[in-house]
């Protein structure tokens, strides 16, 4: 899959996992890695700036709590965070649908 076209789409990806649960960077990654099937990693130099930028925004709050002995910062969706996923997540359907009913009869 094309790098360059999913990092165009990482905050709505990011968003859509912190939608389903709340985590901590290293489990958010894993997470994507995961959920894509090895397609797109979140390196270390996107993923956490990325996070660090929801967060100014308001979009995400990091609160720290331990596991195992180990405190780790959770990141957390806000309500303004849910919105902009449920926002971000109806331009993204609209623009796939229209997408795939030009380009249907051009499969490969």
């Amino acid at each position: 899959m094309n790098q360059q076209l999913l990092k165009g789409h990482s905050r709505l990806l990011v968003l859509a996992a912190l939608n389903r649960r709340p985590m901590h960077g290293y489990a958010l990654s894993e997470y994507l890695k995961e959920e894509m099937a090895d397609a797109f990693k979140f390196g270390v130099g996107m993923l956490y700036p990325l996070l660090h930028k929801l967060e100014k925004e308001g979009y995400i709050i990091g609160k720290w709590e331990e596991f195992a002995g180990i405190r780790k910062r959770v990141y957390h969706l806000t309500k303004k965070g849910k919105k902009e996923f449920a926002s971000k997540t109806r331009e993204w359907l609209t623009m796939s649908d229209m997408m795939g009913k030009l380009i249907l009869e051009f499969r490969v």
